[in-house]
């Protein structure tokens, strides 16, 4: 299954991806640039030539891991609608609800329609769903 989600950075940043989650593996690819300049984004993602790879069309896969080795915290202030992502390497922000400076490039991944992708009207109940799956170790997706 994959859901429309935004990497975050500070008050201004954010680009679209989605997340991906199969079994117990969950990985995020971002589809865009989003607000963030080249030295910002390849800093944020922690690989040099991110932007470009994303600027010539291309995905660009942020991380990719088992649950086992993450952890979710939704802050106060995200109302259960994104989070800090915990890794072994690091941390990430997301949203999984829209940011104001930041539309979703459906156009991107070949989808004319909004509901050609699997998606919840509502980013909250994926933050709440997303925080059960990832911190309750024995929980389904």
């Amino acid at each position: 299954m994959i859901f429309k989600t935004w990497l975050l950075n500070g008050l201004f940043h954010s680009a679209p991806g989605y997340l991906s989650i199969e079994g117990d593996e969950i990985s995020f690819t971002l589809i865009d640039t989003g607000t963030f300049g080249r030295k910002k984004l390849d800093l944020v993602v922690g690989k040099k030539g991110a932007f470009e790879q994303i600027s010539e069309g291309r995905e660009f896969e942020v991380f990719r891991t088992q649950r086992s080795g993450a952890n979710f915290h939704s802050p106060w202030y995200m109302f259960m609608g994104g989070g800090v992502l915990t890794l072994g390497n690091g941390t990430h922000k997301l949203s999984f609800m829209q940011p104001q400076n930041t539309k979703f490039p459906y156009q991107r991944l070949g989808i004319i329609r909004e509901s050609d992708i699997t998606d919840f009207k509502d980013g909250r109940e994926l933050g709440k769903r997303f925080n059960a799956f990832i911190n309750n170790k024995n929980s389904p997706w």
